[in-house]
């Protein structure tokens, strides 16, 4: 994406109206790969096929819709075609990029929310493999209570763990309680919410034709400021895809924007601007702190923050939080961190090459954790993490207060053992650090 849309995105992000809408094309790109609609026509036609009915008609072997609605009128939806003939164990594989980001936006609330026409659980499962208890929902009375501790993730046509009977496989559910219950239910959270927001659409124009007509239905009235696609195909090629977006998309007074780009990829680049606009605030929120220490400004140099990818900027942005490996970052903002970006800016004052997990200054890793308002002892049992510290030499927490005492009586342990090792490396405070590094 350009600079202009990456900045209007983060705008967004910063004013509270950023809203995701995650098609069924979001889970196809690597490595999660999931299956296109046919291909999950085509396994549930040749498992029915093999199992049931020999003679079965070959005209449905790759029409998802219409195989699903003969099901329907036989009333062996839910007994036959939902239990026993898709194959859930495909929907079942590793987050990509674009799971991460989404998971990430809505942990930290940095996205309001994000609309999900996935039946799989893989933002689920990035956001719950990094501690966070997340939760999604599949109506609006769950969102509402979801909201107060995530941004909700609202999967209005079902979810494979949560009342998989009543995901929508063809369109004459759509008019049939449950399912037509769960729909006005989320429709009118939707219209109490979700108005006059910003609208980041990736992923729906796959061939899962039936999903966009239900996302069509749903936002229907919401009235988004703007709409902004990613996706590769061509403009002709969306609007006949998924007719109700597209028109939404371009209704009168909406800021509309397609980029010819996957949209797993284009929500990592998202994820990465809001990580480095994370750091570069911690940076920029130690410079009075700095200046009272070195008695000069900051090299402006010193306040960019260099390429890392997505990955290693959530670990930073963890460090900043004073939160270890298995536990989230939760913060949209820094906070309390005066102290923390001050010795940064120190460090790199000081010359200190910016790595993956810290520092590198005169031969030694460095890591700079959090300490604000924690005993030292306590922060370094918090950080009992094998095998993450392992090749850090020395982790300074600006902050902390360090009371010289032992923070348990659990012996230490060796990575492999039962008892997790206690993190390795020197651990200093601010004061302490600065002596120990020279800086």
């Amino acid at each position: 994406m350009n600079p202009d849309l990456r900045a209007q995105l983060l705008s967004s992000i910063h004013a509270d109206r950023l809203v995701i809408v995650c098609g069924a094309g979001l889970s196809m790109a690597p490595p999660s790969s999931l299956p296109a609609a046919w291909k999950v026509a085509e396994d549930c036609f040749e498992n029915y096929r093999l199992s049931i009915d020999p003679d079965a008609d070959l005209a449905l072997r790759h029409d998802l819709e219409a195989l699903a609605q003969t099901f329907v009128d036989a009333d062996t939806l839910e007994t036959v075609f939902i239990e026993r003939l898709v194959p859930w164990n495909k929907f079942v594989r590793q987050p990509n990029p674009g799971h991460a980001a989404v998971a990430d936006l809505l942990t930290t609330k940095a996205a309001i929310a994000a609309l999900s026409a996935n039946y799989d659980t893989l933002i689920e499962r990035y956001a719950i493999d990094n501690g966070f208890d997340f939760q999604a929902s599949i109506d609006g009375e769950d969102a509402t209570v979801r909201a107060a501790t995530q941004g909700p993730l609202l999967k209005f046509h079902g979810c494979s763990t949560i009342d998989r009977k009543a995901t929508v496989w063809a369109p004459s559910q759509l008019d049939v309680p449950p399912i037509s219950n769960r729909i006005q239910r989320s429709r009118e959270w939707m219209t109490a919410n979700l108005r006059q927001k910003d609208l980041l659409v990736v992923g729906f124009w796959s061939d899962w034709d039936y999903l966009n007509a239900v996302l069509g239905e749903v936002l229907a009235g919401i009235a988004p400021l703007s709409v902004t696609v990613f996706d590769p195909a061509p403009p002709e090629n969306l609007q006949e895809k998924a007719p109700d977006l597209w028109n939404i998309a371009n209704g009168e007074g909406v800021n509309f924007d397609h980029v010819q780009q996957s949209g797993a990829d284009a929500l990592d680049e998202l994820r990465n601007a809001f990580s480095t606009n994370y750091i570069r605030r911690l940076l920029a929120s130690g410079k009075q702190t700095y200046a009272d220490i070195e008695g000069s400004e900051v090299d402006p140099e010193h306040l960019e923050v260099d390429d890392l990818d997505s990955e290693a900027l959530y670990g930073l942005r963890r460090d900043a939080e004073g939160v270890p490996a298995g536990e989230p970052a939760t913060r949209k903002h820094p906070i309390n961190c005066e102290i923390l970006g001050a010795f940064h800016l120190l460090l790199r004052k000081a010359g200190a090459a910016q790595t993956v997990f810290g520092y590198e200054l005169n031969g030694r890793s460095i890591r700079v954790v959090n300490g604000a308002g924690v005993a030292l002892n306590q922060l370094k049992a918090r950080f009992a993490e094998a095998p993450a510290l392992g090749s850090t030499d020395i982790i300074v927490a600006p902050g902390a207060t360090d009371l010289s005492m032992p923070g348990n009586v659990v012996r230490e342990g060796r990575v492999g053992d039962f008892v997790r090792p206690l993190s390795s490396g020197l651990w200093l405070s601010f004061e302490t650090g600065r002596q120990e590094l020279e800086v």
